[in-house]
């Protein structure tokens, strides 16, 4: 699952994290299914700049080498893809757009879906968010949290690997920054406590195992807020078999809920440097699943070099799981 002598990080009952317990997965089952997750996705910016510099694949450079060996593959995409387009009305500094020719090296990298639900997919309004979703269609990449319409935009998505039906489902608790909302124009979902229940229980009813992502929090943040836990622990109650959240572009904790797992904040990904201390540390995260649910899960943690994810190995590697570890220790009595 990851390249010749990389060091595999496993989590152990999710709160025992340590660089000294290694697993080796020898050979995947084909009733099994590999899942990577990463955090947040900017493609304007500093990111913008090196990959005039260096070319589009800079960014990937050593990512996806461990991407690719994974059977589906997600990101928070944090900006719309386009060439062209009228900005929203928002602060100048905080409009980001991606080239649409990015979409096709997200695919290369490994990326198979990402999450539109979030506060900068509508940066350039409805549509920036309708060619986006254009774009990634045309790479063959799927999305999730934004569609045609307010409904559309609810929808799950499913991918099937293996034998496996794996579904996903998005939401922002922010709307659309400079956004007018019209129920029949393209949109994101948003976080209701009286709809997403009715998503999330329909979703699973047709698939194996629903994973339900959140864009939500406090920014520079590592503790989830009140509303992120109530969020979370709804989405399981309702059928979900595992949180993934972002936004915050820092790392949080891992709450074991129910015996279902809930990342807070996966943190940045592909992002330039940022002020506050954090925002350069970010992970990959691989869980193998079957029919029953989790088999295993592993964290290989990331530093952010140039706008570059890169994994770490030593101390370095070890420092970023000590943290993830702090920041979960208030979360483990649930």
């Amino acid at each position: 699952m990851c390249g010749n002598g990389m060091k595999r990080i496993i989590i152990i009952a999710l709160f025992i994290i340590t660089a000294s317990g290694l697993i080796y997965v020898r050979g995947q089952m084909k009733s099994e299914v590999i899942i990577s997750f990463t955090g947040d996705i900017l493609l304007d910016r500093d990111v913008r700049k090196k990959i005039l510099q260096e070319g589009k694949e800079y960014p990937y450079e050593y990512a996806k080498d461990i991407l690719n060996k994974s059977d589906i593959v997600y990101g928070n995409l944090e900006c719309p893809l386009l060439n062209e387009g009228t900005p929203t009305i928002k602060r100048r500094e905080l409009i980001f757009k991606g080239d649409e020719s990015n979409s096709i090296v997200l695919k290369e990298a490994g990326y198979s879906i990402l999450n539109l639900a979030n506060n900068h997919a509508m940066d350039y309004g409805s549509d920036g968010l309708l060619n986006t979703i254009n774009v990634l269609k045309d790479s063959s990449i799927k999305w999730l949290g934004g569609g045609t319409d307010n409904e559309s935009s609810h929808k799950p998505v499913f991918i099937s690997k293996n034998g496996i039906k794996v579904g996903f489902l998005g939401y922002s608790i922010f709307p659309p920054e400079g956004y007018v909302y019209l129920e029949d124009k393209p949109d994101i979902a948003r976080y209701s406590k009286r709809l997403t229940p009715v998503d999330i229980k329909k979703a699973k009813s047709q698939c194996d195992f629903l994973v339900v992502t959140f864009h939500w929090g406090k920014e520079f943040s590592y503790y989830p807020s009140d509303l992120q836990r109530s969020a979370a622990h709804l989405a399981i109650n309702s059928g979900c078999d595992m949180v993934i959240g972002h936004h915050p572009h820092v790392l949080q904790g891992i709450e074991n809920y129910r015996g279902k797992s809930i990342f807070y904040s996966l943190g940045n990904f592909i992002f330039d440097k940022q002020v506050p201390p954090g925002t350069d540390e970010s992970i990959i995260l691989n869980i193998r699943i079957d029919r029953n649910g989790v088999v295993d899960s592993e964290i290989i943690p990331v530093r952010i070099k140039n706008c570059q994810p890169m994994p770490v190995y030593g101390e370095d590697a070890e420092y970023i799981l000590d943290r993830i570890k702090l920041y979960s220790k208030e979360l483990t009595g649930s």
